[in-house]
């Protein structure tokens, strides 16, 4: 697989040869993906210093090409590559969340004239599984001229400033045939073992994919071996409009859904879904939906609690592993608050721009694929059993 970084972050066309990329797998290191990166030299800033071949933390300071390994999950691993045969490599569980850095990289580079060469080693177990997309980066220049160059740019005035954790303009990879293993049900690793039984996701657009102007609601799903169910966490900027709807906290609230809150949806391919709705001031609202709007249990139980603190907040739910349709295979969440005209509805995997005149969050076909699997192995086994959906399913 080659690439050519031939523009700006912004999409902007480059002035100078462009940094060649290239990945491939070879015969004696099948456990391993070769990374070759190769373009003009600018020698600016110079040398960071430190070891040739060590780790160099903050390398993204410096002269460096980057590449990015991203999952549907937001799991990704980051490599960065220096002229001077330094390198950085991280792992990260979501949008700028790493949980190991400084990895270390079989990596050698060479200098001539005006070029420079760099070649890595990637270990299979530096990637999380299932690898679907792919971006690469060049950074040179110092100060006012310093030059940030993008595989896959965002559009030309949509931003003002560069971010290579955009992960929405990542585009797709087949590593399937690069790092077979890497796509296999039996794949293992040491490193994404503790991180594969989490999953999550921002909500930073609006129902009909608009970007929001404030910090998004993030959801994380996290596995739990040593019980029966799903734990959900909610956070972000409480608005408080609207306030407290009253009731109980912790207990089900009817009709939440005019209030402020962030939702989760659980789909299955037979059009069976789970909602969960979490509200900031410990309301929670549970319902099974045999179709479309076809609710046959709602108000169902959960351990819920939710905290507020300093202008934001944070919702724990337990969804018991019995409240899921079999073979949860697709996933949307959305966020809303606001009153009356100022209401604003918010989804994770939006509807199309001015394809709709009203948010509406059972368009089913926009929910996107999620591995459900790694959360609740149980829900995917073909001995699943829930009083709750069999007495559905046999109607």
């Amino acid at each position: 697989m080659e690439y050519s970084i031939r523009t700006t972050w912004d999409q902007r066309p480059i002035t100078h040869s462009p940094i060649q990329i290239t990945l491939s797998k070879e015969d004696k290191s099948p456990e391993k993906v070769k990374v070759t990166v190769q373009g003009q030299f600018f020698n600016d800033p110079p040398n960071p210093g430190g070891k040739t071949g060590e780790a160099f933390p903050g390398l993204w300071d410096f002269e460096v090409a980057e590449v990015f390994f991203l999952n549907d999950n937001n799991q990704y691993l980051e490599v960065e590559l220096s002229p001077h045969g330094q390198h950085l490599v991280l792992l990260l569980k979501a949008e700028r969340d790493a949980f190991k850095t400084e990895l270390p990289l079989e990596y050698t580079a060479t200098i001539t004239g005006d070029q420079w060469i760099g070649t890595a080693y990637i270990p299979c177990g530096y990637f999380p599984p299932r690898v679907s997309k792919f971006n690469a980066y060049a950074i040179h220049g110092a100060g006012e001229n310093r030059v940030y160059q993008s595989l896959y740019p965002v559009p030309t005035g949509k931003y003002k400033n560069p971010d290579f954790h955009r992960l929405d303009y990542f585009a797709d990879i087949d590593l399937k045939n690069l790092l077979p293993q890497n796509w296999a049900a039996s794949y293992h690793s040491d490193l994404w073992r503790p991180i594969i039984g989490t999953k999550s996701f921002s909500i930073s657009t609006t129902w009909d994919g608009h970007p929001i102007n404030h910090d998004p609601i993030t959801l994380q799903i996290n596995k739990l071996d040593d019980k029966d169910q799903v734990k959900v966490i909610a956070r972000g900027p409480l608005f408080n409009d609207p306030q407290n709807p009253g009731g109980v906290p912790g207990q089900p609230f009817d009709q939440l859904w005019d209030y402020e809150v962030a939702e989760a949806f659980f789909l299955n391919e037979e059009n069976q879904y789970l909602e969960v709705e979490l509200c900031p001031h410990g309301q929670h609202l549970v319902l099974l939906l045999k179709g479309r709007r076809d609710s046959f249990k709602t108000k169902l139980p959960m351990n819920y609690t939710a905290t507020i603190t300093k202008g934001k907040w944070e919702g724990v739910a337990y969804i018991p592993a019995e409240y899921f349709p079999p073979k949860v295979s697709k996933f949307n969440a959305y966020a809303i608050h606001g009153s009356g005209s100022d209401r604003v509805y918010q989804s994770l995997y939006p509807t199309p721009k001015d394809k709709y005149t009203d948010p509406d969050f059972h368009r089913l076909e926009y929910f996107q694929q999620i591995h459900f699997e790694d959360i609740l192995p149980s829900n995917w086994m073909a001995s699943y059993k829930s009083d709750l959906w069999n007495h559905q399913e046999s109607k």
